[in-house]
């Protein structure tokens, strides 16, 4: 049997001992303690164990819950206040820290859903109140629409329609209503005023129109005429059903009468109107016409008496042109 080779020559391995028959280091290499190599042996072992928790860590997906939940509530809120900003549940109300029972409390308007679970992952369950059926938060700014009551100084007026241009709401009502006016405000709940705006503009004599700048900040303004959805502008003929909504009336209905009138209000001419069966009173100027499918028909300008009752509008097209507006549709 042939013994394994060295490398090296006999008398080479010969001369790796000292003269005290202690091995002696290659030529080459530093001579390392045994205490050394266990050190760096160890070094190496926890820098693989933390390599492998970094990839872990950074492969995991980002709605996975961290290893240890978070306890102090001010992490917590911290951590929620992150995610929200990516997107909030839209069942979460308010959420915050309730100073006298240190958690974080959070309102939710219905039951708990995943979102919310998604939401909260990661948190210890100890830390949270988790409440439901809270109240759903809303802005409180006046939401106006056609047929509201809108007043300026010892003027009372109508709401008509809401029209746009050049990236700012208009409103429109009657010519006779803006003249000379000054801050226009409309009456919601509770006879609560709420500025719209001023510098109201009026159309040239013969055409009874007249808009108002929507530069209130507490103002929103909807494409709606009572609670009918404005859809058009499509004109009604002559015999076909309409209604008008005024802040005196209320919604009264009739029928077109007639079009393309002039109508002499005391010695005051208006022309191209349309005429209806329909009943007013003082206080509906500047209310809207329109028809149950949602088609703005015009803005209400004066009314007759005697052998039934006969009322006048601007038709809708006309008095957008007056100012080069869009009407806001729903």
């Amino acid at each position: 049997m042939t013994n394994p080779t060295r490398t090296g020559t006999g008398r080479d391995h010969a001369r790796r001992r000292s003269f005290t028959g202690r091995r002696l280091p290659r030529e080459g290499l530093p001579a390392v303690s045994v205490r050394l190599r266990r050190v760096i042996c160890g070094v190496a072992i926890v820098a693989a164990a933390v390599t492998t928790l970094l990839a872990a860590t950074l492969s995991a997906p980002a709605s996975a819950a961290p290893v240890t939940a978070l306890l102090d509530p001010a992490a917590v809120k911290a951590l929620i206040d992150g995610r929200a900003a990516l997107g909030l549940p839209a069942e979460v109300a308010d959420y915050g820290v309730d100073e006298q029972s240190g958690r974080l409390v959070v309102e939710l308007t219905g039951s708990r859903t995943p979102a919310v679970d998604a939401l909260l992952s990661g948190v210890d369950p100890n830390v949270l109140d988790v409440r439901t059926d809270a109240p759903a938060p809303r802005h409180h700014a006046a939401a106006v629409k056609g047929g509201d009551t809108i007043i300026s100084g010892s003027r009372r007026c109508t709401l008509g329609f809401a029209a746009t241009a050049r990236g700012r709401t208009w409103l429109l009502t009657a010519g006779h209503c803006t003249r000379g006016s000054g801050t226009w405000s409309v009456e919601t709940a509770g006879d609560v005023l709420t500025p719209i705006g001023s510098q109201a503009r009026t159309a040239s004599a013969g055409t009874d129109v007249g808009v108002v700048p929507v530069t209130g900040s507490g103002v929103q303004v909807r494409g709606l005429v009572g609670s009918v959805a404005v859809r058009g502008s499509t004109p009604a003929a002559v015999g076909s059903p309409v209604c008008l909504y005024g802040s005196t009336s209320g919604r009264v209905c009739g029928t077109v009468t007639g079009l393309d009138r002039t109508v002499n209000f005391e010695g005051t001419i208006q022309y191209g109107m349309t005429a209806t069966s329909i009943c007013s009173a003082e206080g509906d100027s500047g209310g809207p016409y329109i028809t149950s499918s949602g088609q703005a028909q015009g803005i209400h300008s004066g009314g007759g008496t005697g052998r039934g009752c006969t009322s006048y509008l601007t038709p809708i097209g006309p008095a957008l042109s007056a100012f080069g507006l869009r009407l806001l549709t729903s």
